[in-house]
């Protein structure tokens, strides 16, 4: 019989290591499908693998094999892998193949895109016919033979019967390089409602128009989605939309059959960004088993799924079982495996296209835990596993960390663990030939990865290679300073750097610095524009950069270069490119987007507060953006070059005018400004209406132009002012309301501020609203004293205002002779609850003379309760007090509650004080109330029994009025009171003989009896 044994030594590129050699065996009867094997299950190094070889050649001559070198066959035939298959294709249209052994060769061929089959797989098709096309083959001929297979791939879309290989002949044939009628419109499979936002590039849209579809016709969503696919091949627009739409929509039913059409037409056409928006989806989800019986949360539509829908209908779940989901990520890896390993340089395209698509959401939290372990020695330990961030990401497990000396594979389950965590700067990648190849490819990851895992593996293929860096672009280094992932942004800092050393300032690579998140790369830059003085605003895209940073340290910088020179051909073009920038805007901005146009509008008032900016082309149109930063920035535009707002239509005027947003009217604001007193005029109504509105940005926006419509208008200003001063004396709306008010009430109406009388004035700083007494106190600092009376201006030492206070402090130190005249009025100053006021108060008190202290003045003082007042009017007391006048003040003294006071009171008590009965009835109850305090008050009450004691004794009628205090005091406090309380009444007893007390004098020996019993 005869016979073949084919013996390979293959190399595989994807391992780094030495032992990267295969020897693979092929074997049967000549013609016929050869059965595979191999020589080593292990990759070996080269020499093992050099001798392997040998010994198979050697052992199979020896068995009466001749040895036919490849190449050998004939001039012009194929050699190795690809004229084995090719044999085995023409032997498979002499012969008849089983069905799946055909499959198998035919996607083999097509997979390593073999172009010379093409004339006999479409012979082979011609053998078929069209009707029998199989899958594979149609498969193999889009993939290889070109624009030759047209005619054979449009027979098959037409005859055959099966839905998915006519999809497959359709997706093929809609390539640009096959020459077919593009798809335009809209078409059976595709509605207008589906196809419009996807043309448009709209992917929201894209995504509402999908969900309708679903809810409505679910059986149109799958066919929809694969004639997305098609036309995507010939539209760059549309082909982004629907990538960027497939990564929101579920991979459930309706729009499973959909996805898994687009993942395999992705496969056939090396298509890097559907296969990874596909390849994402099936690899993210995870799987609802069939079984479920309870509602289902779908993060994807955003809404609860009924369970009565979970096996049947739209939103069946049964498509995606767990069996499909994992077969699905096998074929995946699969996918870009079978590339790395013949070399095919469509696995790094579609590697980038599925990393592209990690988010961070994608991202787990690394979990660590220690498993025990049987040790090579047969004992048991604990190592260290965990999960990374992409552990159960099966595909960017593999793309990122197959040769990962701690990675552990679990294929089973098709995760990833760590035996030690990934060294950040090791090139464990699979298939690193391949990346090295690819460069741009890097750089793209490095640039635009979502994820650092991703981006870090650019950034390492890059840096092994440092030559490729000497010819980066300054465009290329500008991506990288764009990026997510801070490595990336450091790799073109430093690339940035060194480029900056050997050569002069480059403004696009300074404005790329500029650009950067890293203050590093900022200063950098900075540091060189501080050093050339033609810089910044001499290269438009430089002051772009530097404009629309809303870096602290790039905004602090625009003011230093505020004043530099402004080449006018540089600011038109600086004009030109920052209303293309802002006509670009979405239509709501994301906070980066209002960050850098809010620092663009504060760069240009800096650079051009003259209004001499020359006038930017399209400011106007910018004012029909709906985003109202936009607006706001064409408004600054128009009026940082002194352009007069009667050039605006009146519809345009109408609608900014009327426009809700704050943003907007206070831009509107700034453009009036520049217009005429009588356009200015014209407006008065709604310059007043936002300068007395709600909204604090817009009444200090408004105020300049009412101090103009004042001026302008006497009479405005009269009654604008009437107005402003009655709203104070009104609760404000917000906190900055009161202030902002007065301050548009000075700078714009001072005459009428002015004009105000002492009456008016008063009622404002006495006001409860804190608006009336702001005003208060910015106008009494320019009124003299003489309008005000002593007693008001000693109430205005209590003022909440400090220049109040101030005021009325300078009053008295001014004119102490006034202050001394109306004592009575004056001493009310001591009563302000503020310490600087008392302070201020006391020091000017103790240089009064004594005659200015006449009772009614001391009253007043030793009337107040605050300690620090009490504390002077003691003083007071002791040191101004006439001994004429202490029955005066005693009645007075006798109601105080302070207990200080009644220290006071003891001090001057005496004989002629408390000479009438009157004053010593109003004395016993404070008496009472000083000598029944227990454990405190201790001198005021020996003071006051002292006293009490010597007057009951002087007198028979005081004696009998103090029996009760003392009897009372006799009973109860401390052991030292009672005793002196029954002396006292002993004392009484002697000295009024036969006046009733509460004692019973006992005889000596009824005493010693009474003792006696009592033990």
């Amino acid at each position: 019989m005869d016979k073949v044994f084919e013996v390979d030594l293959v190399e595989n590129h994807g391992l780094a290591t030495p032992a990267r050699f295969f020897v693979n065996v092929r074997h049967g009867r000549r013609g016929a499908v050869l059965r595979e094997g191999t020589r080593t299950p292990q990759p070996v190094p080269d020499a093992a693998a050099e001798a392997i070889f040998e010994s198979v050649v050697v052992s199979k001559i020896n068995a009466g094999y001749r040895r036919i070198e490849r190449g050998a066959t004939g001039a012009g035939a194929p050699a190795g892998r690809e004229g084995v298959l090719l044999a085995r294709l023409a032997a498979c249209r002499r012969e008849d193949w089983p069905e799946r052994d055909r499959e198998r060769l035919l996607w083999r061929i097509g997979q390593l895109r073999i172009a010379r089959a093409g004339p006999d797989l479409i012979g082979l098709a011609q053998d078929l016919g069209p009707a029998r096309a199989s899958y594979s083959l149609v498969w193999a001929l889009a993939r290889l033979a070109g624009a030759e297979a047209r005619p054979t791939l449009a027979a098959v879309a037409a005859a055959t019967g099966s839905v998915v290989i006519r999809d497959l002949v359709r997706f093929a044939l809609a390539a640009p390089d096959l020459d077919e009628a593009h798809e335009t419109g809209g078409a059976p499979d595709l509605p207008a409602t589906v196809a419009h936002p996807a043309e448009a590039g709209d992917c929201d849209g894209l995504c509402a128009a999908l969900d309708a579809l679903a809810r409505h016709e679910p059986g149109r969503v799958g066919p929809a989605l694969v004639a997305l696919g098609r036309r995507a091949r010939r539209a760059p627009v549309l082909h982004a939309t629907l990538c960027a739409a497939i990564l929101r929509l579920p991979p459930q039913p309706p729009y499973l059959i959909g996805l898994r059409r687009l993942f395999k037409h992705a496969e056939m056409a090396d298509d890097p960004g559907l296969f990874g928006a596909t390849a994402h989806r099936f690899e993210s989800v995870r799987p609802v088993s069939s079984g479920v019986g309870r509602p289902l949360f779908l993060p994807e539509r955003g809404r609860i799924v009924p369970a009565a829908r979970l096996r049947h209908g739209p939103d069946a779940t049964v498509g995606l079982s767990v069996a499909t989901w994992l077969y699905l990520r096998r074929r995946i890896w699969r996918i870009l495996r079978k590339r790395g390993d013949v070399g095919d340089p469509a696995f790094a395209e579609m590697a980038t296209g599925f990393l592209l698509t990690l988010r961070p959401e994608d991202l787990d939290t690394r979990i660590a835990w220690t498993a025990q372990m049987r040790r090579p020695d047969g004992t048991w330990g604990g190592e260290t596993r965990a999960r990374g961030r992409l552990g159960q990401n099966w595909t960017a497990s593999q793309l990122l960390y197959r040769h990962a000396p701690g990675a552990v594979p679990q294929p089973w389950k098709l995760t990833f663990l760590e035996c030690a965590e990934p060294d950040p700067n090791r090139r464990d990648e699979a298939f690193p030939d391949l990346w090295r190849a690819r460069p741009d490819l890097a750089l793209r990851l490095a640039a635009e990865a979502a994820v650092e895992p991703a981006a870090l593996l650019g950034v390492r293929v890059l840096r092994a290679d440092p030559l490729a860096r000497e010819a980066w672009t300054t465009a290329e280094i500008a991506r990288l300073l764009k990026a997510l992932a801070v490595p990336a942004q450091q790799l073109g800092f430093e690339a940035a750097r060194d480029r900056l050393a050997r050569g002069p300032a480059d403004p696009d690579l300074l404005a790329a610095l500029i650009a950067s998140d890293l203050p590093e790369a900022r200063a950098l830059a900075l540091l060189r524009i501080e050093a050339d003085p033609p810089l910044p605003w001499s290269r438009a895209a430089l002051a772009f950069a530097l404009l629309t940073s809303p870096a602290p340290d790039v905004a602090a910088a625009v003011l230093r270069f505020a004043d530099r020179a402004k080449p006018e051909a540089e600011a038109a073009a600086l004009g030109r490119r920052l209303t293309t920038w802002l006509l670009a805007r979405p239509t709501s901005l994301g906070p980066a987007d209002a960050s850098a146009i809010r620092a663009m509008r504060s760069g240009l008032e800096a650079l051009w507060p003259g209004r001499d900016m020359p006038e930017a082309e399209g400011a106007v149109a910018l004012l029909r953006h709906p985003a109202p930063e936009v607006v706001a920035a064409g408004l600054d535009f128009l009026s940082r070059a002194g352009v007069d707002p009667g050039r605006l239509s009146p519809d345009l005027w109408a609608s900014l005018i009327g426009s809700a947003s704050e943003t907007i009217q206070e831009a509107l604001l700034r453009l009036l400004a520049s217009a005429a007193d009588a356009r200015l005029a014209a407006q008065a109504d709604v310059v007043l209406a936002l300068a007395n509105g709600p909204s604090p940005v817009l009444r200090i926006a408004a105020r300049p132009l009412v101090v103009r419509l004042a001026a302008a208008d006497p009479g405005l200003a009269e009654r604008l002012a009437g107005d402003l001063i009655a709203s104070l004396f009104r609760t404000a709306p917000d906190a900055t309301a009161d202030a902002d008010t007065v301050a548009l009430l000075t700078e714009a109406m001072p005459g009428a501020l002015a004009a105000l009388d002492p009456g008016t004035l008063w009622r404002l700083l006495q006001a409860k609203a804190k608006g009336a007494q702001r005003l208060g106190a910015t106008l009494l600092p320019g009124r003299a004293p003489d309008a005000f009376s002593v007693r008001q201006i000693a109430r205005l030492g209590g003022h909440a205002h400090a220049a109040v206070r101030r005021w009325a402090m300078a009053a008295f130190a001014a004119e102490p002779a006034r202050f001394q005249a109306e004592a009575a009025e004056a001493v009310l100053l001591i009563e302000s609850p503020w310490p600087e006021v008392v302070a201020f108060a006391q020091s000017q008190f103790e240089t009064w003379p004594d005659e200015t202290w006449t009772p009614p003045v001391l009253a007043l003082v030793t009337d107040s309760v605050q300690p620090d007042v009490l504390a002077f009017a003691r003083h007071l007391l002791r040191s101004r007090l006439r001994p004429g006048d202490v029955e005066a003040h005693l009645p007075r003294l006798l109601e105080h509650p302070s207990p200080s006071m009644h220290l006071l009171i003891t001090e001057v008590l005496t004989e002629a004080a408390v000479a009438s009965e009157a004053a010593f009835a109003r004395l016993i109850p404070l008496a009472r109330m000083v000598m029944l305090q227990v454990l405190k008050g201790r001198i005021a009450k020996d003071r006051m029994a002292a006293f009490l004691h010597a007057e009951a004794l002087r007198s028979r009628a005081r004696a009998e009025r103090l029996m009760p205090l003392f009897a009372d005091l006799s009973l109860s406090g401390t052991a030292r009171d009672r005793a002196a309380a029954i002396l006292t009444l002993r004392d009484i007893a002697e000295a009024h003989p036969g006046l009733g007390t509460p004692l019973v004098r006992l005889a000596t020996e009824a005493r010693t009896a009474r003792a006696e019993s009592a033990r």
